[in-house]
């Protein structure tokens, strides 16, 4: 009798550990089934945040030789050990002579979100036209630049390049003028906030990134999983130097709202030039004005407002890292 209560004893307890084995189980599966949803959702998200963002190409259309121009191809060792590529165009080649014996001006030219530095050969042909030595680089992950782009790589690149300027050219922060066009606005502006140059001109740039991906995917709390915000909107408050905004009123990608939002927050002296036609080419339908515009910030600018002209939070030189010719 007793031998039959214990087996039963038996039995039920390894059918209640069974019973609850097989709950733990299910638990545990549905738990790793959730990770896989939340991380594999993650994943889209920041696929779609490269491609709404980025859309490098590693193919060189053209080079300033090409495109007659003596030029130096520079190779940069960025802060976080990427290796990027550059230009540096001269406002006079070797064998000419300057008419007088001052320094050019020299415009760090900072591309858009597409292609690379070739797709921009003309602007840089007409910038160098103006008499300014210029010079531009590939950020992260474009043209034969290593590296993934991302928020923090650009940021790198862009004080690569102009510690660059200022320490292997010799460049004087007080002729430096900075210039970034679309995405390279965003980044033309975050480095005018770390460091001393004559003026910052932007081109069809866009207020914030985060707030176009918030618009395209709303309900998400993209504030927590972006690494690209390029939030040109809360950093321009912290640029003071002179500032030239410059946007098409007909631009089809970044619309000319955003422009007038940066300058209503930037501090002075500031002008807003509104030009026409596409978004890449308006430089080239308005070219009058623009020439005229951005000639004259440069070679008229009163020097009481550049040289004396700091950043609110300065960055220092890192160590020294020379450039591969």
């Amino acid at each position: 009798m007793h031998g039959a209560v214990d087996s039963q004893y038996v039995l039920d307890s390894q059918g209640y550990a069974y019973s609850l084995m097989k709950r733990r189980t299910r638990s545990w599966l549905r738990l790793t089934l959730l990770l896989l949803l939340v991380g594999g959702v993650y994943l889209v998200m920041r696929g779609f945040e490269q491609q709404f963002v980025y859309a490098p190409s590693a193919f060189i259309r053209k080079s300033p030789r090409q495109a007659k121009l003596s030029f130096d191809n520079i190779a940069l060792v960025t802060d976080d050990g990427v290796t990027i590529q550059g230009w540096f165009v001269p406002a006079h080649a070797p064998e000419e002579t300057s008419e007088t014996n001052a320094s050019p001006p020299t415009l760090l030219f900072f591309h858009g979100a597409v292609g690379n530095i070739s797709d921009y050969i003309e602007k840089i042909h007409l910038l160098h036209d103006m008499g300014l030595d210029v010079f531009t680089v590939d950020y992260h992950g474009y043209g034969q630049s290593g590296g993934a782009p991302s928020e923090s790589g650009l940021t790198s690149d862009a004080l690569a390049a102009y510690f660059y300027l200022t320490e292997k050219r010799h460049a004087k922060p007080e002729r430096v003028y900075l210039y970034g066009e679309d995405l390279g606005a965003a980044v033309a502006i975050d480095l005018a906030t770390r460091v001393k140059a004559a003026g910052l001109i932007t081109e069809g740039a866009s207020a914030s990134v985060i707030e176009k991906i918030e618009d395209a995917w709303p309900l998400i709390p993209w504030q927590f999983l972006l690494r690209n915000k390029f939030d040109s909107l809360t950093k321009i408050r912290d640029v003071h130097i002179p500032i030239l905004i410059i946007h098409s009123a007909d631009d089809e990608v970044v619309s000319l709202n955003d422009s007038r939002r940066l300058c209503a927050l930037a501090n002075e002296p500031k002008e807003l030039v509104e030009i026409h036609g596409s978004h890449r080419d308006a430089f080239v339908h308005s070219f009058d004005l623009y020439y005229d515009k951005v000639s004259h910030f440069i070679n008229d600018q009163p020097k009481s407002k550049t040289t004396d002209s700091v950043s609110s939070t300065q960055t220092a030189p890192p160590p020294s890292k020379e450039p591969v010719p």
